[in-house]
């Protein structure tokens, strides 16, 4: 039975947690106070899109060197530096007077999201051990959820009350917070036995790439959920106070999800991680087809899936990277935060051009497409990575979860 997880390692991932929030923050802030901002700012849906995707752009154009960086001068120092521009962001976003300085203070942000994630990577790889990695990522991977729950609270709880401004400036106080509190630590460290503990086979060049194209494509569909979701409910007649609390509810269930998720692939150790990824994605399909219908019930039926299954992969993707590099954690998640970033930076950009032209339900439609994409190319990178080790390479269409006694799988 493996022992729960205690001292040193729960404060590193509390850490991870809260530098990872704190580094897509402004991203999903934006999306969940879209209807106050565009009022205020006057914009329109395309220019949202580009206003996010300012953030991920800059982090997928700069996630790998910075990981390389991140890996040399060590975890804690790389999520002080992460807080502290998450900081100077969310404070720039909330005293933002034009269009213009909106998107400054989102480049920043991109350069806090391309610190925080190799950094709670490195952090986890080194000071957790390998019976609850699973666990880890999943309560890490929380970070997404967790800044769209807070997007999604702060429209009633604060939008509503005192403007859309203070809800940024609150979450600059909570990354001012955080970077204090990992300086005052100076968890700058070295190698634990946590990373002794495990086999370290890498995952070859090729099915890297191949995951990193799979992860921008899932996470293009996935972020234009957390950006444009709350102003399509909007538009298609939910208030803007529900249409929040909608967006926090559903965060809430794919936080859950996210954890169980990693909880199972601690005990079944042999199970592929990617297998489960396509067929979430495959899931989430459904979701974005209901949200494309318009109507308010369908749309909280299709908020509700597209976040338990469509947007519940990304720490199964973590978590799989992770354990087959543990010397080299933060430079092999900043190959695949490549892709994520600059999906999610593609993603919201396109789907807010794609709404200008025609409207919200056409590009829920295309969010649809593009996950099934990305579940075929996650199908692929696993048939790689299992060819390159000399094991047998199943059926790329099986539709089968193998959560069931086998031959061991583990990719």
């Amino acid at each position: 039975m493996t022992e729960p997880l205690s001292g040193r390692p729960v404060t590193t991932l509390l850490q991870a947690v809260s530098v990872t929030t704190t580094g897509v923050l402004p991203a999903f802030l934006l999306g969940a106070l879209a209807v106050q901002i565009r009022d205020d700012l006057d914009l329109g849906p395309a220019q949202m899109g580009i206003a996010a995707a300012i953030l991920f752009a800059v982090s997928g154009t700069l996630a790998r060197p910075l990981g390389g960086v991140v890996q040399r001068m060590g975890a804690g120092r790389g999520m002080v530096l992460s807080a502290a521009l998450a900081t100077v962001a969310l404070a720039g976003a909330g005293a933002a007077p034009t269009f213009p300085v909106l998107v400054a203070a989102l480049f920043i942000g991109g350069l806090a999201n391309a610190t925080a994630q190799p950094s709670a990577n490195l952090g986890i790889s080194r000071s957790i051990g390998s019976n609850r990695l699973g666990l880890a990522f999943g309560v890490k991977q929380s970070s997404i959820p967790a800044a769209s729950l807070l997007g999604g609270l702060a429209v009633p709880g604060i939008a509503l009350v005192l403007g859309w401004r203070y809800a940024f400036f609150a979450g600059a106080v909570l990354a001012l917070c955080l970077a204090g509190w990992a300086l005052l630590r100076g968890q700058a460290q070295g190698t634990t036995t946590a990373v002794g503990e495990a086999r370290d086979r890498g995952t070859p060049r090729g099915g890297l790439v191949v995951l990193t194209i799979g992860a921008g494509l899932a996470a293009a569909a996935a972020t234009s959920l957390g950006v444009f979701l709350v102003d399509s409910m909007v538009q298609a007649g939910i208030a803007p106070g529900t249409a929040g609390l909608i967006f926090a509810g559903a965060a809430v269930l794919g936080l859950g999800i996210r954890i169980l998720l990693g909880t199972l692939m601690d005990r079944m150790p042999t199970r592929s991680p990617y297998v489960l990824m396509a067929n979430l994605l495959v899931a989430g399909v459904v979701g974005y087809l209901l949200l494309s219908v318009g109507t308010p019930a369908l749309m909280v039926a299709g908020t509700l899936l597209a976040y338990s299954a469509g947007w519940t992969w990304p720490g199964l993707l973590h978590f799989a990277v992770v354990r087959d590099n543990r010397l080299a954690a933060a430079s092999a998640t900043g190959v695949v935060q490549t892709g994520l970033s600059l999906g999610a930076a593609g993603g919201p950009l396109l789907f807010g051009l794609l709404v200008s032209a025609t409207s919200y339900s056409t590009a829920w439609v295309v969010a649809g497409v593009v996950a099934l994409a990305a579940a075929l190319t996650f199908r692929i990178a696993r048939r790689m990575i299992r060819k390159s080790r000399g094991l047998p390479v199943p059926n790329l269409f099986s539709i089968r979860n193998r959560f069931t006694p086998s031959v061991k799988e583990t990719s």
